[in-house]
C-alpha cells in the first residue's frame, strides 16, 4: 500500500517541484493550498484548501485527508511567508502573520496529524526551515525567528514521538532556484551566489532526494535533527 504524504503549501514554486518529484515516486499525495489550487493530474492526488493559522480549518483538513486516504503517513511542512523589513520598521501585523504561517501553522498541523500517526505506529514529520534561522540576515527578523522556532519544535516533537516510530526532522534550506528566490531581483541573486561556497543555487531535485531518504524506513533511526542543505553557506 502506497504511503500518503500531506504537503502543506503545495502550490508555490518549491511546493510544485516537490509535488512533481513525489508523484513520480508513486506516493498518495494530499496537497494543501491557501489561495492557488495546485495543478494535478494523477489519480492518487487530492487537493485541500485551508488556512493553517486557524485551528478549526486545520482540524477539518486532517479529517478530510484521513477520510480520503485512510491515514497520513508523512507531513511535509512547506508553507511559508516572508515580510521583509528592518526590525525597527517591522509592523506588528507583519510579525504576527509571519509567525502564524511559518510556526503556529506547522504546530497546528502536526498537533492534529500526530494522533493518527500514533495510532498507526508510524509517521514522518519534516519541517522546512532556513539557513537564515542559523545565520540571520538583514531585514528578516520575523522570518528568521519563525524558522528558528521550527528547530526547537523539531527537537521537542522528536523526543515526544520516538517511541511510536515517528521521526521528526527539519531541513534548513539555503538558496534554491525555485520558490521565494523568484521574488529576489536578478542582480541580488547573482550576488547571493558569490556568497555560496559552491557558487550556485540549489536544485529542488536535490531536496526531493534528501526528503525521500528522510521519510523512508531506512531513516527510522534519524530523528530530532536539522539537515543543512545550503551549498556550504553555513557549516
Amino acid at each position: 500500500m502506497n504511503k500518503t504524504i500531506l504537503i502543506i503549501g503545495s502550490s508555490g514554486g518549491l511546493g510544485t517541484e516537490l509535488v512533481n518529484f513525489f508523484e513520480e515516486k508513486g506516493y498518495n499525495l494530499a496537497l494543501h493550498y491557501l489561495n492557488n489550487p495546485p495543478v494535478t493530474k494523477g489519480e492518487n492526488i487530492k487537493t485541500y484548501q485551508a488556512d493553517i493559522t486557524i485551528e478549526a480549518q486545520v482540524e477539518a483538513l486532517i479529517s478530510k485527508v484521513v477520510a480520503d486516504f485512510g491515514t497520513i503517513d508523512i507531513v511535509l511542512h512547506n508553507a511559508g511567508v516572508s515580510k521583509n523589513g528592518m526590525s525597527w520598521k517591522t509592523a506588528e501585523a507583519d510579525w504576527s502573520e509571519t509567525l502564524a504561517v511559518n510556526l503556529t501553522g506547522p504546530f497546528l498541523v502536526s498537533k492534529h496529524a500526530i494522533p493518527h500517526m500514533r495510532s498507526a505506529n508510524f509517521g514522518r514529520i519534516l519541517f522546512m526551515s532556513s539557513v537564515v534561522a542559523q545565520t540571520g540576515f538583514i531585514g528578516t527578523a520575523a522570518y528568521a525567528a519563525s524558522k528558528a522556532g521550527l528547530l526547537g519544535l523539531t527537537k521537542t516533537l522528536s523526543k515526544e514521538l520516538a517511541n511510536k516510530n515517528i521521526t521528526v526532522n527539519a531541513v534548513a534550506l539555503g538558496y534554491f532556484n525555485a520558490g521565494m528566490i523568484n521574488d529576489v531581483p536578478l542582480e541580488m541573486r547573482e550576488q547571493l551566489k558569490t556568497n555560496i561556497p559552491m557558487g550556485e543555487l540549489g536544485d529542488p531535485d536535490q531536496l526531493g532526494a534528501l526528503i525521500d531518504y528522510l521519510i523512508s524506513d531506512q531513516a527510522k533511526y534519524l530523528t530530532g535533527q536539522t539537515l543543512n542543505l545550503n551549498g556550504g553557506l553555513y557549516a
